[in-house]
C-alpha cells in the first residue's frame, strides 16, 4: 500500500502574477456572509497519480523530473484552488516494514508514483473532488486521478 511522504513540495510559484491578483483579490473580499447562506470551507483532495519519465538516468534523477514537470503543469492553481502539494508515493514491504519510494526504473524511462494534495474551497467533500478534478485534470492531460483522501482543512 502507498504511503503518503511526510515532505510535499508547494506546486505555485509565490512570484506569478496569477497568484499576486489573487492575493489581492482575497485582501479585497468581506469574508463574513451577509445573507445566511453557507459559506465553502476548505477541504483537502488527495489524488494518486503515476508520471512516466523517461531519459532518466537514476531513481532519484526520475523523481526530480517528475516533480518538476507536474510541478510545472499544476503551478499555476485557479480560483477554488489555494495550493497543490506534490509528494512521492512511499511502498512499505510487508515483511521487513522498510519503505521506499514508488518508482519503478528500466532503460532509462521510469514510472513515478505522486501525491497531489489539493486544497479547495468547496461546501461539502463531494464538490471538493470534482473542483479539484476540474481544475487539476486538464493541466495533467491523459493522466489518471485516483482519489485517496479528501479531508476538510482547518
Amino acid at each position: 500500500m502507498a504511503e503518503r511522504s511526510p515532505k510535499t513540495v508547494p506546486a505555485w510559484n509565490t512570484n506569478s502574477a496569477a497568484r499576486r491578483k489573487r492575493d489581492d483579490r482575497d485582501d479585497e473580499l468581506d469574508h463574513e456572509p451577509t445573507d445566511g447562506s453557507a459559506v465553502p470551507t476548505g477541504y483537502t483532495v488527495v489524488f494518486s497519480v503515476g508520471w512516466v519519465v523517461r531519459g532518466a538516468e537514476t531513481g532519484q534523477d526520475a523523481i526530480n523530473i517528475a516533480v518538476s514537470e507536474v510541478g510545472k503543469r499544476v503551478g499555476s492553481p485557479g480560483e477554488q484552488v489555494h495550493s497543490v502539494d506534490i509528494s512521492v508515493q512511499r511502498i512499505g514491504c510487508n515483511s521487513c516494514g522498510i519503505g521506499s519510494d514508488a518508482l519503478l526504473l528500466v532503460s532509462e524511462t521510469a514510472l513515478v508514483g505522486l501525491f497531489l494534495e489539493v486544497e479547495v474551497d468547496a461546501e461539502d467533500s463531494e464538490s471538493a473532488e470534482l473542483i479539484a478534478r476540474r481544475e487539476v485534470g486538464p493541466q495533467l492531460h491523459n493522466t489518471p486521478l485516483t482519489s485517496v483522501d479528501i479531508t476538510p482543512t482547518d
